[in-house]
């Protein structure tokens, strides 16, 4: 670690690498320790979604499904390359509600082709109707 010109320490260019090797190697393989450590639980769906992302200059839409939602974010089967950070428009139903959601979401991690993607942005009244579906959902499942 060095010291900047401002006094903050800094880790060179590689330090994201880093990191990331680092985390690679931090797995919670006890479901029950890794549901403990999440801010939401997740309620299992099955959603249509629309994606529509910038990338490079390109506006590109395509389909995927959410395998489960929470007030945070969900998770999405998505047939494509995607980095975690990448900044994307999802449009879909949910269960128990009459009228299709858009929300901005950010990809914050990835197995396979499976992203966890929190939701960024949301309005107040989308905040209330996810929350409301995911009591639904709890009652449910």
């Amino acid at each position: 670690m060095r010291k900047a010109d401002c006094g903050f320490p800094t880790y060179g260019e590689n330090h994201r690498e880093r990191i990331s090797e680092f985390l690679r190697g931090v797995v919670v393989r006890d479901r029950k320790t890794a549901q403990s450590l999440r801010r939401w639980e997740r309620y299992q769906v099955k959603i249509r979604t629309r994606i529509t992302l910038n990338l490079n200059g390109d506006t590109l839409s395509f389909s995927g499904e959410a395998s489960d939602v929470s007030q945070g974010g969900l998770s999405l089967f998505i047939p494509r390359e995607l980095e975690p950070g990448t900044a994307l428009r999802m449009e879909f139903s949910l269960p128990y509600t009459s009228r299709a959601m858009v929300i901005r979401g950010i990809v914050r991690s990835r197995h396979e082709f499976t992203y966890g993607v929190e939701f960024i942005g949301a309005t107040q009244h989308q905040q209330q109707t996810i929350a409301q579906v995911c009591k639904t959902l709890q009652i449910l499942q």
